[in-house]
């Protein structure tokens, strides 16, 4: 091997060497920067992947499509630190926006004018402290709803994150809140859902500093960041309704005659023929919390006067209909 040959080598060695060291110095460099964005794209992805699957496999599994599932909204609880009114009026307002916007098959009431809020301003406590799901069951049923959806912010914190390598490092301020949301089923006295949204804003450092001064998260950003939140809460509500068949209430009984809490605005109609099921049976859990089990199918009746939110029905079949019992339509 002659001198030139080394030498030439040895140059793509030192080549090769300083290459793989620039590869990974700024595949650390820029993994700083770009995993926060990667990671917030791959989740967004996925959820539009589920939600899509949702959407694709909903019509194979429900005849029921055409009936709007009613929702109830309660003020939301504030359980953070922070001491802000912004965060109940946000919800108070956008949240039933959003979703009557946005969730197609899905009737959210009017905060302001419906009323479920002029009877039940606070969620139903047990002993213990956790929401009295049968109680709040009992009352949804007497107003038609479906779903009754209730959520707290759980806490506002600050993140301060190093980014960088070497002389490049940099600290970067983030503000995070965490909301929880349940919603509830009417049919059944469970949850349907109860989940924990997080989302986090990165934040000047002069408005940190502002913030760290007087201890207070300020308004325009606390808004930001949970005008984001609305979307992402708006459509896991309106997917986790969605998959639950419409169900009705009977609450009122005379002879033969019978009334559901349920009429035009959902889809019903004077004609309807209405599946009448058991609902009389009770379970008791942990705590204190009281389950509904749905029973079998003991009758039919059928809708002769309708209104908006209550349908008048007669007796086609059946024996021992009793108020509770729910119905669906067949």
């Amino acid at each position: 091997m002659t001198t030139h040959t080394v030498h030439t080598r040895l140059i793509r060695y030192r080549l090769l060497a300083f290459t793989l060291l620039l590869s990974i110095f700024s595949f650390i460099f820029f993994g700083f920067t770009v995993t926060r964005t990667v990671g917030e794209t791959v989740e967004k992805t996925s959820q539009s992947v589920k939600d899509t699957t949702r959407t694709f496999t909903r019509g194979f599994k429900l005849s029921d499509e055409d009936l709007l599932r009613k929702v109830g909204i309660i003020n939301f609880e504030n359980n953070s630190l922070q001491e802000t009114n912004e965060f109940q009026n946000i919800f108070h307002k956008g949240l039933p926006d959003y979703m009557n916007a946005n969730c197609e098959g899905i009737l959210v009431d009017d905060p302001e004018t419906g009323n479920l809020l002029r009877i039940l301003t606070k969620p139903p406590k047990l002993k213990s402290g956790h929401l009295d799901n049968y109680t709040l069951a009992v009352m949804g049923r007497g107003l038609g709803f479906n779903a009754i959806v209730t959520g707290s912010l759980e806490d506002i914190r600050f993140i301060d994150e190093l980014q960088g390598v070497l002389w490049a490092k940099d600290t970067h301020h983030f503000v995070e809140v965490v909301i929880r949301v349940e919603v509830n089923d009417m049919r059944t006295a469970t949850k349907l859902l109860d989940y924990k949204f997080t989302e986090e804003v990165e934040i000047e450092d002069l408005d940190f500093q502002m913030i760290k001064l007087d201890d207070r998260v300020r308004l325009p950003m606390l808004n930001e960041t949970l005008s984001k939140l609305l979307a992402d809460i708006g459509n896991e509500i309106c997917h986790t309704i969605k998959d639950q068949p419409w169900t009705g209430f009977i609450t009122e009984v005379a002879q033969d005659q019978f009334t559901i809490s349920s009429g035009s605005e959902v889809g019903l109609q004077v004609g309807d023929d209405l599946e009448v099921f058991d609902s009389s049976r009770n379970i008791e859990g942990v705590g204190g919390q009281r389950f509904i089990t749905p029973g079998l199918q003991i009758g039919e009746i059928e809708i002769v006067a309708i209104t908006p939110n209550r349908s008048e029905t007669r007796l086609v079949t059946g024996k021992d209909i009793i108020k509770g019992s729910t119905v669906r339509r067949k």
